[in-house]
């Protein structure tokens, strides 16, 4: 898979990763657009900055394994979810704090 895939799968996986975190954080939820913005930008960051990272398996041995094209696509796709949950989560947590400090 080429790089510039990688980022598109890594930066839609981020949107739906948001998606999915906002579902299961309820409390921490600011509104449809946030979160997709949100996934968006972690998803493109991920995808930018994690790709060698993510893609680097190492066998017990310590020798690199390539991984497959399907092994790529499923890492690709969960990195880029990983980053977009977490920083929903984050971002969540900080407008929460953040609005109970001010009342």
């Amino acid at each position: 898979m080429d790089w510039t895939t990688s980022l598109i799968v890594q930066t839609a996986a981020g949107l739906v990763g948001a998606h999915l975190a906002a579902v299961a954080f309820h409390e921490y939820r600011f509104g449809w657009l946030g979160h997709s913005v949100v996934g968006l930008i972690a998803g493109a960051l991920s995808g930018y900055f994690l790709q060698e990272i993510a893609l680097t398996v190492v066998t017990g041995s310590g020798s690199v394994n390539e991984p497959r094209l399907a092994e790529v696509a499923a890492i690709e796709a969960l990195t880029g979810a990983v980053a977009g949950a977490i920083a929903m989560a984050a971002v969540g947590f900080f407008i929460k704090e953040s609005a109970a400090k001010v009342r």
